[in-house]
């Protein structure tokens, strides 16, 4: 932006709430534009009708609306289940928010207890183990695509895994399938590459189909 329309001054026509069950606000300015603000903004910025506001102010009030409007989405995602912040910033920002803002509140609910990594990660992957029945290779790769750094899964994983057995996991699904030693080693190898696709190393596999 140019540093002379930056500096530029407009004046508030007019200042009305939305509605009585919002906090936004509809701000009409001389030069025809209209905006929706957020009280938060409003009062921060000493936005009033009738008065001047500087272009430059009028973009910082704008900013922190569109902080308000994230913030509000993404406690509201929170309710149903916990995210990841790797799964809110790449949600947000493919919806055409400022990577900067979504950053901001991002570090902000992080600060205040309300995004939490290990509290994600303990959440999935008690899911992944214990409802899907998955390998940890592919646990850990389903962590990773969530932006969840290895330090943090690894011990959550482990101990997940000490309370739900890859070996007795792997059982259930031979037993399912009706997988036996002495299956036909067409059948062996069906079961072997749907055990591998749900993450489990062929060696694990193997020595539970021998002693089966």
């Amino acid at each position: 932006m140019h540093q002379k329309a930056y500096d530029l001054k407009l004046k508030v026509l007019s200042l009305k709430q939305t509605s009585k069950k919002n906090d936004f606000f509809h701000v009409t300015l001389d030069n025809g534009d209209k905006y929706n603000l957020h009280r938060n903004s409003i009062t921060q910025y000493n936005i009033k009708e009738n008065q001047l506001i500087e272009n430059k102010v009028l973009c910082k009030a704008l900013d922190n609306t569109e902080r308000e409007n994230i913030k509000y989405k993404i406690i509201l995602l929170l309710s149903y289940r916990q995210r990841s912040k790797k799964e809110l910033k790449d949600n947000f920002v493919s919806k055409g928010y400022k990577v900067e803002n979504v950053l901001n509140v991002i570090d902000e609910l992080e600060k205040r207890k309300y995004i939490n990594d290990v509290s994600f990660t303990k959440m999935m992957a008690t899911y992944l183990i214990k409802e899907k029945k998955l390998g940890r290779y592919l646990v850990e790769q389903k962590l990773f695509q969530h932006g969840i750094d290895f330090s943090v899964m690894d011990s959550i994983i482990s101990n997940l895994y000490n309370k739900y057995p890859q070996s007795k996991t792997i059982k259930e699904i031979l037993n399912k399938k009706n997988i036996s030693k002495g299956d036909s080693l067409k059948n062996k190898i069906k079961t072997i590459n749907h055990l591998k696709r749900k993450g489990f190393h062929f060696e694990d596999i193997n020595v539970i189909i021998e002693a089966h």
